[in-house]
């Protein structure tokens, strides 16, 4: 299985473009395309780890300054906010994102080998990637739109940037 959120139009062409090929020149190895949505998963303490080298459960300084701007980008007044404030603010958001998911992983694994076992080529995780998958679509030209993906988040009650 292939998979890459940034490029997950890359990636779903690609994977078509080998189901279809496999079709033809070797019908017994199967593929299929995984579109999760939101997964209870500790991705984004895993992935802060891995990208700032840091394996400490506390933010660095670092962690905190690009935490600091990314908030500020999202239009967070983060002028009053203190880096302990960031730092539970960043331990809180991991939480709830883990927590609160509406697909857990365990959840999602069972969808995804069930989907495998019935050799279905698109397993789509959870009912937020079913939506999204209605929603694009309907409109396709409009799926990469900034607002696109506030009315979905909106929609399906994601809290952006909270």
């Amino acid at each position: 299985m292939v998979r890459c959120p940034r490029n997950r139009g890359n990636f779903k062409g690609f994977t078509e473009a080998l189901i279809a090929d496999l079709r033809v020149n070797a019908p017994h190895i199967k593929c299929s395309v995984v579109m999760p949505g939101h997964i209870g998963t500790s991705i984004l303490v895993n992935t802060r780890k891995i990208q700032s080298g840091n394996e400490a459960v506390s933010l660095t300084a670092t962690d905190i300054e690009q935490m600091r701007r990314r908030l500020a980008a999202l239009g967070r007044d983060v002028t009053a906010m203190s880096d302990t404030d960031i730092e539970k603010l960043v331990v809180e958001r991991a939480r709830r994102f883990r927590e609160e998911a509406p697909t857990t992983a365990q959840q999602a694994a069972t969808i995804i080998l069930d989907g495998v076992k019935a050799d279905r080529w698109r397993i789509l995780v959870g009912e937020d990637a079913e939506r999204l998958d209605e929603w694009v679509r309907g409109g396709p030209e409009q799926a990469y739109d900034a607002d696109f993906y506030e009315r979905f988040a909106t929609e399906m009650n994601w809290q952006i940037g909270r």
